[in-house]
Parts: C-alpha cells; structure tokens; sequence
C-alpha cells in the first residue's frame, strides 16, 4: 500500500500533514523544500502528533540529512499522541522528514503539526 498524504496547512508558522498507509513503507512525508517561505537553512520541529498504529509494528519518524538539537527519532504503537506532554522534548530537524513502518504494521494514521523553527522567509 502506498503512503496517502494530505497537507492540510502551510502557513508561517506551521504545517498541518494528515497520513495513511501500510507495512514496509519508506517514503519523504514533508519536504522542506517543498514547505511555504522555505530557504536552504530552514529547519522544522515535530510539534504534536495523533496517531492510530494497528498490528504490532512500529511506524517510525525521523529526520533525513544534518539533524540540529536533539537527535531523536519519533517512534509509535498503538494509539497515542507525542508533543503535549511537558515530558516530551521537542524534535527538531533541518532535513526532510521521512516515514518509515515495518512489515508488523497492519495500516496506521497520523496528523503531524511541524512547526517552522528558523530559515523561513515571510
């Protein structure tokens, strides 16, 4: 199954990805290059995310290229959210963003807010 994305934002400040698909996927979720006001020093952050994960895999978010801050990926199961929780340290990145799940993943759905950090022009 093939990755279905929708951008429901892009504005100065943040966008808004809604997301579906399968097992084995391994495709560019947002590109920077792509995103409104973008420059070749832009950098976003995974803000909040609500996610759906059936079967026992892992669908995994993570940054391509340089990584600024911290160097963490976004890893999900189940059903739950990343970004709300005073606990839950910002991901910041300054590559295109990337979604990969493995074959113990039956379907999943997302909603990502990244939030447009720095190297956006208005």
């Amino acid at each position: 199954m093939t990755i279905v994305s929708e951008r429901l934002v892009d504005d100065s400040f943040k966008v808004i990805q809604k997301v579906t698909g399968a097992r084995k996927e391994d495709e560019k979720l947002i590109k920077l290059d792509d995103l409104l006001g973008a420059t070749n020093e832009s950098k976003i952050s995974i803000a909040n995310t609500y996610y759906e994960v059936e079967g026992t895999g892992t669908v995994t978010l993570k940054f391509l290229g340089g990584i600024y801050g911290f160097r963490k990926d976004l890893e999900m199961t189940g059903i739950d959210n990343y970004g709300l929780k005073p606990t839950e340290e910002k991901i910041i990145g300054d590559g295109d963003l990337q979604i990969i799940t493995d074959k113990k993943v039956d379907k999943f759905s997302l909603m990502v807010e990244c939030h447009k950090e720095e190297g956006f022009e208005e």
